[in-house]
């Protein structure tokens, strides 16, 4: 079962709702920001604290540094290959240690001791449960931080091509890999064919966006190109996986043929002839100018207001409520900038805590930012939000021939997964415009007449089936 791609090739949109924070305010009914630099989301101040001050996670940002300048250095599947090994004996490391924690705040509540073999508690006193619950919570965290980067090494092998991420994500989240059944087996079969052909095996239960197959083995093919092998691996020759092989044959055909991706039958990946386009080097320069102030405010291009916050840097120059003031006062000045404020209905989409929780969003490893953002992106000490205002976007599409319509409701405080915000229709072919796809030209900060040349390219197309999943040309020359 294999899918041959070359090393260079079109990247795609993603429908899938991402897990990030939405807010939604109408030009008539403006209120302060109070989301960034709020730490994480829907969690009480005290306790965020808490976890951004355990000596784990102020480790961890230390180590993603290190690991996303390594990761950017690898030019060979040997990299690959001892780079995994690396990040592997992390994750499982900080899963083990979660898994004691846990263990050790059951027996604590259940009114017994710490058991002897109990690994050292980092923060906190190792008879209070609440210190070892804590210590789990924050480990949880890590954990999905060290995955984000699994991610960008899964992104960076499939050569930044997306509807291969997309088509692999189709299924439930792996859950932990230590003390998984097959586990053994899976490392074995990295190394053996690493050290028999040469071949690296990326483990998808080490990512959170790769959900079909156990492993995928990549061979090299003439100069530039390589093969890539989904393999399922069997410990128990007796077990049926029928389901699971069902999946990875729609996955295969999805990527290679364009047929139905797997548990959506509907849907299709199309590709687009359009080149990809984005204004990442301002979000670039919106950081290193928060690096000294703290917060920096910027208008872009269609319609839209950034702003990107260093809470080091923040916490350094103002106390808390200064700091969350001022971070409405930036907001504000960038709509206005943006020509949005006081027009139309603005949407708001965060950075904040959103790491590994979307399979198909990009990993902020692969941001093309420095590492040290990047990591900050990923433990939340740097942040941004961008607001698009219906206004411009509707001018936009119309301005190019389409009929479209703002369906969003001005009442409603926060977007839904998959809600649908605007329609548009050429009378021929008509489309949605979801929280997914608004998140693309916020976070993703994608070129508005890019994204509107787009949406004609795919509406142009006559061999679109069901429900289109359009993805974009030349993606890979975006990212990191």
């Amino acid at each position: 079962m294999r899918v041959r791609k070359r090393v260079r090739g079109g990247l795609g949109i993603t429908p899938i709702s991402p897990a990030v924070t939405t807010q939604v305010r109408s030009a008539d009914h403006r209120r302060k920001l109070n989301t960034v630099p709020r730490l994480l989301n829907d969690m009480p101040l005290e306790r965020a604290n808490q976890l951004f001050l355990h000596p784990i996670h102020q480790d961890a940002y230390r180590v993603l540094v290190e690991l996303i300048v390594s990761l950017r250095q690898c030019r060979k599947y040997e990299d690959y290959y001892h780079f995994q090994q690396d990040l592997l004996t992390k994750v499982l490391a900080v899963q083990e240690h979660r898994a004691a924690c846990t263990r050790a705040a059951k027996r604590l509540r259940s009114g017994k001791s710490v058991s002897a073999d109990a690994p050292a508690l980092r923060a906190g006193d190792t008879n209070d449960a609440e210190a070892w619950e804590l210590e789990a919570d924050v480990c949880e965290r890590v954990d999905r931080q060290l995955r984000s980067i699994a991610d960008a090494l899964a992104w960076r092998a499939f050569s930044y091509d997306r509807p291969v991420i997309v088509a692999l994500s189709r299924n439930d989240p792996p859950g932990p890999m230590v003390d998984k059944e097959g586990l053994e087996a899976e490392k074995s079969f990295v190394t053996q064919s690493w050290k028999d052909e040469s071949c690296f095996v990326l483990l998808h239960d080490l990512t959170s966006c790769l959900r079909i197959g156990d492993v995928t083995r990549f061979r090299p093919v003439g100069q530039n190109g390589y093969e890539a092998s989904l393999h399922e691996l069997k410990t128990d020759p007796n077990r049926k996986r029928s389901a699971q092989l069902r999946r990875q044959k729609l996955a295969e055909a999805a990527i290679r043929d364009g047929g139905p991706l797997p548990n959506n039958p509907d849907t299709r990946l199309v590709a687009l002839d359009t080149r990809y386009k984005t204004h990442f080097k301002m979000l670039r320069n919106a950081f290193e100018m928060a690096a000294t102030r703290g917060l920096q405010g910027l208008k872009v291009p269609g319609g839209r207001a950034l702003v990107a916050a260093n809470l080091f840097k923040g916490y350094e120059l103002w106390p808390e409520a200064e700091f969350l003031e001022r971070t409405g006062v930036a907001h504000d000045r960038a709509c206005k900038r943006a020509g949005i404020l006081g027009r139309g209905h603005l949407v708001t989409f965060y950075s904040n805590d959103i790491v590994a929780r979307s399979p198909t969003f990009p990993p902020w490893a692969i941001y093309p930012l420095p590492p040290v953002v990047c990591a900050g992106l990923i433990v939340d000490i740097a942040a941004y939000f961008v607001t698009i205002s219906s206004e411009p976007l509707l001018d936009a599409l119309r301005a190019a021939g389409f009929a479209a319509k703002w369906v969003l409701p001005r009442d409603l405080p926060q977007l839904q997964p998959g809600q649908e915000i605007l329609r548009v229709h050429n009378r021929i072919h008509a489309t949605g415009l979801t929280s997914a796809e608004m998140s693309r030209l916020t976070l993703e900060l994608v070129d508005l007449p890019t994204w509107v040349e787009g949406i004609k390219d795919m509406f142009a197309r006559e061999d679109i089936e069901g429900r289109p999943w359009p993805y974009f040309a030349d993606e890979y020359k975006v990212w990191a």
